[in-house]
């Protein structure tokens, strides 16, 4: 069952790494003074305090395929068949969601709670859910594999993804964190935005945030805003996060 908002008892500090799951990805925590951060994992790179980052972009063979069984109202595991071309490791996907994209039962969103795993060449993974099959599922039904946003997360200038945060420590690759997404944090900046300048990620300096013009793509979101003073080109200025 989709768990509710958890405001106490984390089994790991905003300011801690753990080379081990504590919580679920995605879990928010917010402090007393209004700060959000989501619990996140990194990817293949160590991550640096301070610089933003981007979640890892979907699967293509595990984007838009179809249920070839039907499938119960009801239903909490799913053995599914996907296209070869892509590992997952077991759990991977927990904390992501099993969406279905047309057929019957479109529009549903239920999210993974764990998952077996599959090698590059295999094609079978049994899936389960925190909340059960709502509409019953049949051959029409194609489906997604929709990771967290918080997994794999990523220092670039030149991914167009969701915005996964601001580390607050350096983070070593493939180790778990808090990323920050909400209020005053700490942030490398491109340029000397104005305070109150609306920010994207930078498309220049990875890691870093820029101030949103009519010259940026309208596929960077806004991840906050430049609080209290200019930024500084090159250095960690306050920003206030509205990601969360």
């Amino acid at each position: 069952m989709t768990k509710p908002i958890k405001k106490a008892g984390f089994a790991q500090g905003i300011y801690e790494q753990s080379a081990t799951a504590k919580e679920t990805l995605g879990t928010i925590r917010i402090t007393q003074d209004g700060r959000k951060f989501r619990y996140a994992k990194a990817g293949a790179s160590d991550l640096v305090a301070g610089k933003i980052g981007l979640g890892a972009s979907l699967d293509a063979a595990h984007v838009n395929e179809a249920i070839t069984a039907a499938v119960a109202i009801g239903t909490y595991t799913l053995d599914l068949t996907v296209t070869a071309g892509t590992a997952i490791a077991a759990n991977e996907l927990r904390g992501g969601y099993f969406q279905v994209e047309d057929g019957t039962g479109e529009g549903q969103n239920l999210q993974i709670a764990g998952n077996s795993a599959i090698s590059a060449s295999g094609t079978s993974i049994q899936v389960s859910l925190e909340d059960p099959i709502r509409v019953a599922l049949d051959t029409t039904s194609e489906f997604s594999l929709v990771r967290s946003p918080w997994y794999a997360v990523y220092e670039s200038a030149t991914g167009e993804q969701m915005p996964a945060g601001v580390a607050p420590i350096a983070v070593t690759t493939l180790y778990y964190y808090w990323a920050q997404t909400g209020g005053v944090a700490n942030c490398l900046q491109e340029g000397t935005p104005a305070v109150g300048t609306n920010l994207v990620i930078s498309t220049s300096t990875a890691g870093s945030v820029a101030a949103a013009t009519s010259g940026i793509d309208i596929d960077l979101p806004i991840v906050g805003y430049t609080y209290g003073t200019a930024g500084v080109a090159g250095e960690y200025t306050p920003v206030f996060l509205t990601i969360d």
